[in-house]
């Protein structure tokens, strides 16, 4: 009988904390009283995409937006690899938004780096004020021929 009791118990504590993490990440993540963002007080973004059944080359691939005045942003992207590979590719491209909700293309680079294992790339880019910007890396690397690819995405930096 107790048995019972204590399983149902446990199930309606783990529904409760699944519903309060999910309202009160809602709550964080959209927005703030009074028609302000919180978006306005983040002044860096980024994202990690490790390859989750381990590559045989490819490591992982990482993007990082970073808002440096009213008018600059930095714009890093990295791709690692498990060993030297013939060529490592970091392809970035740059989003702007008007509502933080629909993005559309603004500016894109691509860099390569032959016989190494690890490649960072930084660029400064003079941006509009007025607009939430997200970043975008396609991340590769190639061994004799074979390519491994993973995607990284980061949005919602605001730059005014």
């Amino acid at each position: 009988m107790r048995h019972k009791f204590y399983k149902k118990l446990a199930l309606f504590l783990v529904l409760v904390t699944a519903l309060v993490t999910v309202f009160t990440s809602g709550t964080l993540i959209y927005g703030a009283p009074n028609g302000t963002s919180l978006y306005e007080d983040i002044t860096e973004i980024s994202d990690k995409s490790t390859v989750l059944t381990r590559g045989n080359y490819l490591n992982y691939g990482a993007v990082t937006l970073t808002k440096l005045d009213s008018m600059k942003v930095r714009i890093s992207g990295e791709t690692a690899a498990h060993k030297v590979c013939d060529s490592l590719f970091v392809d970035l491209y740059l989003y702007r938004s008007k509502d933080g909700i629909n993005y559309e293309h603004y500016r894109e680079w691509s860099f390569e780096k032959r016989n190494g294992s690890y490649f960072w790339k930084v660029l400064e880019v003079i941006v509009p004020s007025g607009y939430y910007y997200a970043i975008a890396g396609i991340h590769t690397a190639v061994f004799n021929g074979e390519a491994e690819m993973t995607r990284a995405y980061a949005e919602g930096l605001w730059v005014n």
